[in-house]
């Protein structure tokens, strides 16, 4: 796999983001709507660039609520 110079830095800006989310959940014991949008964005980022998507049925029914899987990988089903 190979990870682009601007992919990188879009992960360094999204470690940064997480990091400070999670301090503010650490230190105050709450969470900025504000913050739940960078953790949106973070797993978009994630599955994009990683390839990652959501596990399959035997019926091909993309399962978007269950653990997801590298897309190359799709066919397995975690068994």
């Amino acid at each position: 796999m190979n990870i682009t110079h601007e992919e990188r830095l879009e992960f360094l800006n999204a470690r940064n983001d997480l990091r400070s989310t999670l301090d503010t959940l650490l230190e105050c014991q709450d969470v900025w709507l504000s913050d739940v949008s960078k953790l949106e964005k973070l797993d978009s980022l994630m599955c994009k660039v990683l390839k990652f998507a959501p596990r399959e049925d035997d019926n091909g029914k993309q399962l978007y609520y269950a653990d997801w899987v590298l897309a190359d990988d799709n066919n397995e089903k975690g068994e």
